[in-house]
């Protein structure tokens, strides 16, 4: 009995310590984003980002009291996009909160940059994905997920990425929407398909 916990104490300072390492990585250091145009958030683009959810939510709603899909199309800019993520960032979570979010769209790379504020620590991060969805097929690929100066390896990337995918073909969260394409080009974020019931 002695040694199982002489054991388990020896396993909770290793795990205390990896922790206590990673989290020294985690805060220190910066993010490149010498790479990323800074994204100006203005009331203009959160009005324009609320109409088109509206307007979406209004054909969402119309699928459902037919019963019958509704072709739809969304577009939104980065701007747009980047305040909806820093108006939800700012609120407290689980986790803390989010300052300093954007989301920004080069051809086929979604990059969301930002940092998290939680137990009056900062975490630096950004998060590079590709993807694209055509015929109802979709491709994603993380390129890189940074925090801090810590980078996940690629096989950490693939598994939270298999995560993910199975927990959208499970429905959850539950979109209204069929995706027929999603194209991120410079700027923009293209989503067409049919709103459901």
């Amino acid at each position: 009995m002695r040694r199982v916990l002489v054991l388990g104490l020896w396993m909770l300072l290793a795990l205390v310590g990896v922790v206590l390492v990673l989290g020294v990585f985690a805060t220190r250091g910066s993010v490149d984003y010498s790479d990323l145009p800074r994204i100006q958030t203005t009331d203009d683009a959160r009005r324009r980002a609320l109409t088109k959810l509206g307007a979406f939510a209004q054909l969402a709603a119309q699928a459902q009291a037919s019963g019958r899909d509704v072709p739809t199309q969304l577009v939104l800019t980065q701007d747009e996009l980047s305040v909806l993520v820093r108006d939800w960032g700012e609120q407290e979570h689980w986790f803390g909160t989010m300052t300093d979010a954007q989301v920004v769209f080069r051809p086929g790379v979604l990059t969301v940059t930002g940092a998290i504020q939680a137990f009056e620590l900062v975490f630096p991060f950004r998060i590079d994905v590709a993807v694209t969805t055509t015929n109802r097929e979709r491709q994603a690929e993380i390129l890189r997920v940074q925090l801090g100066e810590l980078y996940a390896p690629e096989f950490l990337r693939s598994l939270v990425l298999a995560l993910v995918e199975r927990t959208v073909d499970a429905g959850l969260p539950r979109v209204p929407m069929a995706i027929e394409t999603m194209v991120v080009t410079e700027g923009e974020l293209l989503i067409s398909g049919a709103a459901i019931p």
